[in-house]
């Protein structure tokens, strides 16, 4: 079938077996896994109650071994930035005031 500019109408893909297949292919590399690992450790902050002291406790109980590997994988050096950053993530406003009450803990 054509469209009125004589250019033939575009069809859905469809997709088959084998595209299936490269795409479970593609899922089980590396970079995916660390993306699901990224993606499961933020939702450990879920169902905490969504204000600042609430996130910093639940913070400061996440294992050592997830904030190490969030902060390699944002890139992130201090544990304050990766707090922020999983803050930004939920959506939950950081003041400064929480920044001075850690350093004095």
């Amino acid at each position: 079938m054509r469209t009125e500019t004589g250019k033939p109408m575009k069809t859905h893909h469809k997709t088959d077996t084998a595209d299936k297949t490269k795409f479970e292919t593609q899922i089980e590399q590396p970079q995916f896994e660390r993306h699901r690992r990224s993606w499961a450790t933020l939702k450990w902050f879920e169902g905490t109650p969504k204000t600042e002291e609430e996130f910093y406790l639940r913070f400061q109980n996440l294992p050592d071994e997830d904030a190490t590997f969030l902060k390699s994988f944002y890139n992130i050096s201090e544990d304050w930035d990766l707090f922020k950053m999983i803050c930004k993530f939920w959506n939950i406003r950081v003041s400064s005031e929480m920044k001075k009450a850690e350093c004095r803990i």
